[in-house]
């Protein structure tokens, strides 16, 4: 996705394997056919018959190298909550062979580049805020619940340096939140062997008060209910923090990757009687482990 990075910079064998699975098996193929026009040959060269070779089958190159994995992931149970709850986040990559891998944050939406340079890329993203149940936490009753939100919107990637990344989402809400999300991060990716890549740098996120209010403001109704004086959240910067990640690869197929975020709730948000009552926090930490799987595919229709 980017040219020369240094998460990226997979020695070459890497690429040579995947290629050598689609040539491995062109050759196999190539043996057997040898081997089965041997008595046909035989039988017919007294005949006359001088052009029975089979030809060898031409290798097809693959079109991407895919990527599929997932990770488990402890996350606090609603955002601003103590407590935790494990949930399960895929991971989705591709690239075309003999290229680098690409760099994955543990915070990057799930996009596409549409234009990338090596230095500058851009395209769609999008992310999923699961709903909140009243009924996950006895710190929520009488608060009601918030549902889904699919949020929708655009990235930018920026590579100051080739070991140095910054990124900025903006990201539009549909269902329970409608308001507008800006996510910041900076990764410096610096590999500490050729198998193993350390990652890791500041975050920040900003939001609109339609993207805030569903999950911090108090209502009065939900306030006469829970018993938590009524509060309006009101937008502006919602978090900042920092994260890393430590990803090693065991061949050109199997990989494993280990991350830690933390999230500093500040602001209106860091104020919500929520965040401060029985149950809540400031500090939102998240830890996950993860594993990945690549081969090679041909005849994708992108």
């Amino acid at each position: 996705m980017r040219a020369k990075k240094l998460d990226r910079m997979r020695p070459r064998p890497y690429h040579i394997a995947f290629g050598s699975l689609v040539r491995g098996t062109t050759q196999m193929r190539y043996v057997f056919y040898s081997l089965a026009a041997l008595p046909v040959g035989a039988l017919t060269f007294s005949a006359g018959a001088s052009d029975l070779a089979v030809p060898p089958a031409q290798p097809v190159p693959s079109d991407w190298i895919i990527t599929l994995g997932a990770d488990a992931r402890a996350v606090p149970r609603y955002m601003g909550s103590n407590q935790w709850v494990m949930v399960p986040v895929p991971y989705l990559d591709r690239h075309r062979p003999g290229s680098p891998e690409r760099f994955h944050s543990p915070r990057d939406g799930t996009g596409v580049a549409l234009f990338d340079n090596g230095v500058l890329a851009l395209g769609p993203v999008g992310s999923l805020i699961w709903q909140r149940r009243q009924a996950a936490s006895p710190f929520l009753n009488g608060l009601g619940n918030v549902g889904y939100t699919l949020q929708v919107g655009g990235f930018v990637d920026y590579w100051a340096v080739e070991w140095l990344r910054a990124r900025v989402e903006g990201l539009q809400g549909f269902g329970a939140a409608n308001g507008v999300t800006a996510n910041f991060a900076v990764d410096a990716v610096v590999p500490l062997s050729p198998a193993l890549t350390l990652s890791g740098g500041p975050r920040a996120r900003v939001v609109t008060s339609g993207a805030e209010s569903p999950y911090f403001s108090i209502t009065q109704a939900q306030s006469m209910a829970s018993g938590l004086p009524a509060y309006n959240a009101g937008g502006g910067w919602q978090a900042v923090g920092a994260g890393t990640q430590v990803k090693y690869r065991f061949n050109p197929t199997w990989a494993t990757y280990g991350l830690i975020e933390y999230d500093k709730l500040v602001g209106a948000t860091a104020a919500s009687p929520i965040v401060t009552g029985p149950g809540g926090s400031t500090s939102q930490w998240t830890f996950g482990v993860g594993f990945t799987y690549s081969f090679a595919m041909s005849g994708l229709p992108f």
